[in-house]
């Protein structure tokens, strides 16, 4: 009975087919990383870093001069809606701006980043449209004019309240 096993051809044997599959499968996941590595985009890692370094005294001036106005915001929305509400603490800017623009960048995917117009509307209220779901994860939300800027971190959830208002 031994002889008989013995005398196989190579390619009936399960040992042999398992030696040849492992080093196979390594040599196809090193393809499918290489071809992950030269189609996918890095989208964190930005080309003028070095521009943007240079900038950060304007931004912390706008951060500072929204501090000083008093500037604050609350957002409310939920994932599955359509419509985004803001009430827009003005402090001491003379009128309520006739539009704002909101700002929400996600975290890790630049391609994720959404720009919303939001339209004043009684008092202090101001509402926009999402032409896109929000999804749930870390985005950074930012309410900017010329001289002022208020931005917040926040992780979305299903139902959201935002605070925003400058650091400084």
């Amino acid at each position: 009975m031994q002889l008989a096993e013995e005398s196989k051809p190579w390619h009936k044997h399960p040992l042999v087919w398992m030696m040849i599959a492992i080093p196979f499968s390594a040599v196809i996941m090193g393809v499918v990383m290489i071809w992950l590595a030269v189609d996918t985009d890095d989208g964190l890692v930005a080309d003028d870093y070095y521009k943007r370094g240079l900038a950060i005294n304007s931004v912390i001036i706008r951060d500072e001069k929204a501090a000083e106005l008093g500037l604050k915001a609350t957002i409310e929305f939920s994932t599955n809606s359509k419509a985004i509400t803001l009430r827009f603490d003005k402090g001491l800017l003379p009128a309520f701006p006739p539009v704002l623009e909101l700002k929400l960048q996600h975290a890790t995917r630049a391609n994720s980043d959404i720009t919303i117009v939001m339209n004043h509307g009684i008092d202090d209220g101001y509402i926009g449209n999402i032409s896109q779901p929000i999804s749930k994860g870390v985005w950074y939300f930012e309410i900017a004019d010329a001289d002022w800027k208020i931005n917040s971190r926040y992780h979305v959830a299903a139902e959201n309240l935002i605070q925003l208002q400058s650091d400084y």
